[in-house]
């Protein structure tokens, strides 16, 4: 599978067609994203962080293309360590953050890493099957795909939740503790976060939070933390025929 590459860096560009396969570069993001326009949703892109001395450049591109491809796979590259921070706080769903380190095997290895966990996220979310949900809003209901459903967020202040699908945003009237008795691939890890652990790539239980396959991290509380291991310990939404995926943990 390609890899669409935006990099206006000559020395770059070697190192990439030396250990890549398939890379297509683009010198600048409108380029990258008249091309990304043309093929479907679901390409694994590389995005230098600074292009031409704009040092925004990489992050200002992946917003526009998740704005179109919720699948796209994003691996950010920079020499600036300090961009990390703004990068995940923007919440556009990077894969992962490299440092560039004068191309050391330290990064070509993460790189490499990066870009094989992309190719399997794509093949999870491909090999999905529409699974038709119905969702309490508020006298009646209103029907999803669940396998289009990331994680459900509270809408503060009001008596509505936000559906999170991967290609948009969804707002129903019903209360998280609801949620949960939808479909057994729904839980609930927070009082505002409910999951679909179907799309759930890693819990990490000393910082208590979840990564998505998506790449969005979200807050487990101690309320649900124990019901969290065990669930992923014993998938009994596997069991009971679900669509839940693989996942690693850092628990004990």
């Amino acid at each position: 599978m390609p890899c669409y590459i935006l990099t206006d860096k000559a020395k770059d560009k070697r190192f990439f067609k030396k250990t890549l396969l398939d890379p297509i570069f683009y010198d600048t993001p409108s380029a990258l994203i008249a091309a990304l326009r043309k093929v479907k949703n679901g390409q694994v892109v590389i995005l230098d962080s600074t292009i031409r001395g704009f040092d925004k450049a990489g992050l200002k591109t992946a917003q526009l293309i998740r704005q179109k491809d919720p699948d796209a796979q994003l691996i950010m590259i920079s020499e600036d360590a300090t961009l990390v921070g703004q990068c995940f706080e923007a919440q556009v769903g990077f894969l992962d953050f490299i440092i560039k380190q004068e191309f050391s095997s330290v990064f070509l290895d993460r790189l490499l890493r990066a870009i094989a966990k992309a190719n399997l996220n794509l093949r999870r979310i491909l090999e999905l099957r529409p699974i038709p949900i119905r969702l309490p809003h508020g006298k009646t209901s209103k029907v999803f795909d669940l396998t289009r459903i990331i994680y459900i967020t509270t809408d503060k202040g009001t008596h509505h939740l936000f559906v999170h699908e991967a290609d948009r945003l969804s707002r129903i009237r019903a209360s998280m503790a609801s949620i949960a008795d939808c479909h057994t691939s729904l839980f609930q890890i927070h009082a505002s976060f409910t999951i679909n652990i179907a799309y759930l790539h890693d819990y990490d239980c000393g910082t208590h939070v979840v990564t998505m396959v998506t790449g969005h991290r979200l807050p487990v509380s101690r309320m649900y933390a124990g019901a969290l291991r065990e669930a992923l310990r014993w998938p009994t939404a596997k069991k009971r025929g679900s669509h839940m995926v693989g996942t690693t943990s850092s628990c004990s």
